[in-house]
């Protein structure tokens, strides 16, 4: 007992000897007589000079600690005559009595003025390259023989401060290499009452702006903070980040956002979790979850994002932008979006995707398989229940204007546009993926159970093999664009319809009645290059077939279009007016061959129980027009489509010839048939007429000529019968004296001159 009493004595009289040594050293030395040693070692350690304007005043109980005035250390060489760093004044106090506990009783730490010049030249060396040197220099690796000691847990575990006070620090970071700049000014950080494993208050705020960026923002922040040392485990909860941040990129050159979350950092587990995550900004909310494992080795951040609904036009106004001009009013005025986060150095991730847009969702994933190229791969798959582009269009009347315009200039300059692919991204692209649509409408056209893969790589994008469902019938399609030559862009495509109903899909489209109906089968593959769009159009080639069963050349009926030409030639009443503005056929088909942009066919046949179709001619792209002519072959004599009216011109063929610009052709493409047909009509009916009038004058020559002849005949007759009759009345002396110069039958031979 003896002895436990004269080590309690021993270790008081230790403590108490240390107390005055500590209370000798702050009151018996003056701390301001080696302020010239300490700048003097700073010099000869950095190169550089520390300057203590100052005094060093020290305080004793019960806390022993010391304050200083001014200090400036200068900056490196080349990077100007402002300090490197700088204080107005700093003050740290320890308390001695909880020593004797083993414990660390820190007052309230304070530095004001700080300010911290950060530097970047233009060769890319920084302002503190010959610290670092410097600090690498001076320090030397751990010999074998030597043992590193781990801090007492215990004794760290006792440390309290009163508090952290930093105020009106200011930091400055300038690249002269990048041509950046940012700038803290006015920070102010401040914490409650510091112990460990307990949790204390922390606020900030500062000011952040950069001239190269042309911008400037307030930040505000604050939370609780627990540190647990044995435990190895830090957190932040109740955190939340204001910010008012202003410059011209800002929509309104102004734009306000405010964060809040809990942090909780595991490092015994190598992990940091970031829980009730809130991003508010602009009218949307983005919160979620977030974790952080593998910090020793390959960190994996893996998480869940939601965001709130919000109305992308109000976004738009928000954002100082003008929102689209759609045709439906309903159209931008709810979204959202949820998915789940995972990504490592080494891939990347987002799954369950759920993207909200008024009536449509989609859903599915994209995903990085690894970020060790400059382009990494891509792989996706996205699921969209419904979309109706025609919804996000500009209203009717403004985009019938925009299209008048862009018919009247034509496009660019010249009279062509421009086509700039981004060739060096996609000869990088490595992309697979598919794209399912449930429902799509475009320009009034529906197609469901849309399947689209999409590939890329080795400089060719493409879609292989789309499918769908087309109105009663299916499409299957591939086309893609090839940049992996020097020349120009080089694309193709291959499509086919089968079991299409034309008329339906016509007039969804064209949204007025259909020209054409009945089911067909579409096939068409073709080719082109060019960097404009008349380059496209002159460079393309290929071929097409088309085949449509059961249906009607609509808007024109051309067996009342063919009587009504033949009444009004043949002087007859007019034809009634046809109920069905229509043209039945059997079989509709067509092929042809694309060269350079113009596309010629020649085997147009359509059949019908009235009429026979066939055509020859072409259409050029270039040139935006159309010169064809069909030949129509009467061939009915049934009831139907007046069969029997036009009797008296079975076997008439008819040339419909059809010559009009794509635009003529779009406004009013019947109205260009029936003049065509009607030019054709009255030409053919007119020299059919004037061959008739040819006919009939000939015969009427032929009639004349014979009643001349017979007029002649019947004079020559009373002429005989006179000259007989005088002849028969000669005397018999005139008589014997003709017949003596006659050589005998005097008489006879006279009526023979006569035609007797």
């Amino acid at each position: 007992m003896k002895f436990l009493k004269w080590l309690m004595i021993g270790l008081v009289a230790l403590v108490l000897l240390a107390g005055v040594g500590i209370a000798a050293l702050v009151y018996l030395v003056d701390w301001n007589n080696y302020k010239d040693e300490i700048q003097n070692a700073v010099r000869k350690q950095t190169g550089r000079e520390l300057v203590i304007a100052g005094d060093l005043e020290p305080t004793f109980f019960p806390w022993a600690g010391i304050s200083t005035g001014a200090i400036q250390f200068a900056n490196a060489e080349g990077f100007g005559d402002q300090p490197f760093a700088a204080i107005e004044s700093a003050g740290v106090k320890v308390k001695l009595l909880p020593l004797l506990r083993r414990q660390i009783n820190v007052s309230e730490i304070q530095l004001d003025g700080l300010q911290l010049d950060l530097q970047r030249a233009a060769d890319g060396s920084t302002n503190w390259d010959d610290l670092i040197n410097d600090t690498a220099a001076a320090t030397t690796t751990t010999n074998e023989g030597e043992v590193e000691v781990e801090g007492n847990s215990a004794t760290i575990a006792a440390l309290a401060v009163g508090g952290i006070q930093i105020s009106n620090a200011n930091v400055s970071w300038n690249d002269a290499q990048a041509g950046t700049d940012v700038k803290l000014a006015d920070f102010n950080l401040g914490t409650g009452s510091i112990e460990l494993a307990r949790p204390f208050d922390l606020t900030f705020d500062a000011d952040i702006s950069s001239t190269s960026m042309a911008m400037s923002a307030e930040l505000a922040g604050k939370g609780e903070v627990m540190v647990d040392l044995e435990g190895q485990t830090y957190s932040l909860r109740g955190f939340t980040l204001d910010t008012v941040a202003r410059g011209e990129s800002f929509p309104g050159g102004t734009l306000e956002a405010s964060v809040a979350a809990n942090i909780n950092a595991l490092l015994g587990d190598q992990r940091i979790d970031v829980t009730d995550l809130v991003l508010d900004t602009l009218g949307m909310e983005l919160g979620g979850n977030l974790n952080v494992t593998g910090l020793d080795a390959e960190p994996l951040v893996a998480g869940s994002l939601t965001s709130n609904e919000f109305s992308p036009k109000e976004l738009f106004a928000k954002l100082g932008v003008p929102a689209p001009e759609t045709a439906s009013d309903d159209a931008l005025t709810k979204a959202s979006l949820a998915m789940d986060i995972k990504a490592s150095p080494a891939s990347a991730a987002l799954d369950n995707i759920v993207v909200k847009l008024d009536d449509s969702t989609i859903e599915g994933g994209v995903s990085l398989p690894s970020l060790a190229g400059a382009m990494p791969p891509v792989r996706f798959d996205f699921n969209l229940d419904t979309f109706n582009v025609d919804n996000y269009l500009p209203p009717a009347a403004e985009a019938d204007a925009t299209d008048a315009d862009a018919t009247a200039s034509g496009g660019a300059e010249g009279g062509d546009t421009p086509i700039e692919l981004p060739t060096e991204l996609l000869r990088n692209l490595d992309v697979d993926g598919t794209f399912r649509v449930g429902e799509f409408t475009a320009k009034n056209l529906k197609t469901t159970d849309i399947v689209i893969p999409v590939k890329a790589g080795g400089g060719k994008l493409g879609i292989e093999n789309m499918t769908a469902q087309l109105y009663q019938g299916a499409i299957s399609s591939s086309a893609g664009v090839d940049v992996s030559g020097s020349g120009a862009p080089r694309y193709a495509m291959n499509l086919s319809l089968d079991g299409i109903q034309a008329e339906p899909l016509l007039a969804d489209f064209m949204q007025k009645d259909a020209p054409l109906s009945g089911g067909g089968k579409v096939t068409s593959s073709v080719t082109t290059s060019g960097n404009s769009v008349n380059a496209l159009k002159s460079g393309l080639n290929g071929s097409f077939s088309t085949a449509f069963t059961d249906g009607s050349i609509n808007g024109i009926n051309i067996g009342y279009q063919l009587r009504r030409a033949s009444a009004a030639l043949s002087g007859k009443s007019m034809a009634a007016q046809a109920k069905e503005q229509k043209t039945d056929f059997s079989s509709l088909s067509m092929s042809g061959q694309i060269r350079n942009g113009v596309i010629a066919s020649n085997d147009l046949d359509m059949r019908s129980p009235l009429l026979r179709l066939a055509g020859d001619g072409q259409v050029s792209l270039p040139a935006e027009n159309v010169d064809y002519t069909t030949t129509v072959l009467v061939t009915g004599t049934t009831e139907g489509q007046g069969g029997k009216d036009l009797e008296a011109l079975k076997g008439v063929k008819v040339a419909l010839p059809i010559k009009a610009t794509f635009k003529e052709l779009s406004e009013n493409a019947a109205g260009v048939m029936i003049r065509g047909l009607r030019q054709s009509l009255t030409s053919n009916l007119e020299n059919q007429a004037k061959a008739l009038a040819e006919q009939r004058a000939k015969e009427l020559k032929e009639a004349a000529r014979a009643k001349a002849d017979e007029a002649v005949e019947g004079q020559k007759e009373q002429l005989r019968g006179k000259a007989n009759e005088a002849i028969d009345n000669l005397d018999g002396e005139t008589t014997e004296a003709l017949d003596e110069a006659l050589g005998g039958d005097a008489k006879e031979k006279l009526k023979g001159l006569f035609g007797n």
